[in-house]
């Protein structure tokens, strides 16, 4: 325990650095920004900014944009999917000023943190509430800082529990919907020789251990302060659902290999046929359908389960919002509104669904018979977005995550107790600078 911990405290300056381009104020930016003027006759360029899905959806999606409108050009910049990597990448580019981005996919826990810098322009202005109506509640309630809208949300990503459905059928068994109903039929199925493993899911030491252990939390009924600057990481539940992940690897339910996993590695694995379940997000099913797929018509898709004080399955909810840049030219601001007016259109919104297997904002699309017939979930995409939870949305969180992730590898890797590592993850985060003393400026509603 001792070894982390020193670890986080001689390195606490790396963290600082996550919080300091907070503290200079959104002063240098006017609070009324003029409307965009209309788009010029002559070409205008803009770049956006997004991670590779595996789908190439924004380079898709510009080239369709492009067709439409000859006279704005859309250049693409895609990072790797590894979030340390793009929020990096983007706060080096913002805090020294540059405009050679015009518009940035962002993970929902970033926006906090760019609009209370001064970094993006705020859309409400350029997308009034008539426009908005049609789209699902909770991507949108992602994108507020302070009452102002400083993202348009793109596509949303929660996530879900793939299962096989053919070694369920053939054991006459529904998906688990309990942590304990999961552990009897992946232990029933590698007791009878029907698949290698019985479930994957996320354990590096990175966002989406963070991810996968907070889902657990909230699916035994933990919270954990989401709108407070100090979120309480120790609790009864939270305890409970460290001990449940540890028990996965302990047990071997799940490989050691998890240990090392992100979100490909899981994938792979399931894809491949290794494993009866997987806790990922929707592009799953695209890919399992692929027509090379191993299990091509075998996948079945269900909430995930829930712990012994849980009571509905939910998630985190994520995806990409695209935010702009707050220092570009009024004709670029113009030509990138109307390629964010694109990307929520009812052509492009159909499209995640189908070519990219990611979740649409806007709720026409839930309705649309293609949609459904490709995939029947949809139909229940809705509720379970009602059901998801915000990472905690504060400016400083990748220096609380950071730590956490430290604290819950070293959990899951060396089986230190659960309630020691979250008590020493809890005391460590109150102590960060980042923490004792928010930044300010912050006028959180």
């Amino acid at each position: 325990m001792t070894g982390w911990r020193r670890s986080v405290r001689r390195n606490g300056h790396i963290l600082l650095l996550m919080a300091l381009p907070l503290v200079f104020a959104a002063a240098c930016q006017s609070k009324d920004a003029p409307e965009p003027q209309p788009v010029p006759k002559e070409p205008v360029t803009i770049t956006f900014s997004s991670l590779e899905t595996g789908t190439g959806t924004a380079q898709k999606m510009a080239e369709a944009f492009m067709k439409q409108r000859p006279d704005i050009r859309v250049k693409t910049v895609i990072l790797p999917p590894i979030s340390d990597v793009m929020h990096n990448e983007y706060v080096n580019q913002l805090v020294s000023g540059s405009t050679d981005t015009d518009l940035f996919a962002l993970d929902v826990i970033w926006i906090e943190e760019f609009a209370s810098a001064g970094w993006l322009a705020p859309l409400d202005e350029y997308f009034p509430a008539n426009e908005l109506k049609g789209m699902l509640p909770k991507p949108l309630e992602g994108v507020y800082s302070r009452g102002r809208m400083y993202a348009l949300p793109w596509y949303a990503d929660t996530g879900l529990l793939f299962y096989r459905k053919d070694l369920l059928e053939s054991l006459d068994r529904r998906p688990p919907a309990t942590w304990d109903d999961l552990i009897a039929q992946a232990e029933m199925l590698k007791r009878t020789g029907l698949v290698e493993h019985g479930y994957v899911f996320q354990a590096n030491a990175y966002e989406g251990l963070t991810v996968n252990f907070l889902e657990s939390v909230w699916n035994n009924g933990g919270r954990l302060g989401e709108r407070s600057d100090r979120p309480q990481l120790y609790s009864r539940e939270s305890v409970e659902a460290l001990q449940y992940m540890q028990r996965l690897i302990r047990e071997g339910i799940a490989p050691k290999e998890v240990l090392d996993f992100k979100e490909g590695d899981s994938r792979d694995w399931f894809l491949d046929g290794r494993a009866a379940f997987l806790r990922s997000g929707p592009i799953v099913w695209g890919l399992s359908n692929r027509e090379d797929s191993k299990v091509k018509g075998r996948i079945g898709i269900a909430p995930l389960p829930v712990g012994p004080h849980g009571t509905t399955g939910g998630s985190s909810i994520g995806g990409s919002s695209l935010g702009m840049n707050a220092r570009i030219s009024e004709s670029r601001k113009a030509a990138a509104v109307a390629f964010l007016k694109f990307l929520i259109g009812e052509e492009a919104q159909k499209q995640i669904a189908l070519e990219h297997s990611r979740i649409p904002v806007m709720k026409r699309t839930f309705e649309d018979p293609e949609v459904l017939a490709f995939n029947p979930f949809y139909r229940d995409i809705p509720a379970v977005l009602a059901n998801s939870h915000f990472r905690p949305k504060v400016a400083h969180y990748a220096d609380i995550s950071s730590v956490l992730q430290i604290g819950l590898h070293d959990a899951l890797s060396q089986g230190s107790p659960a309630d020691k590592v979250l008590q020493a993850v809890d005391r460590i985060v109150g102590e960060l600078p980042s923490v004792a003393e928010p930044a300010s400026g912050l006028n959180r509603p």
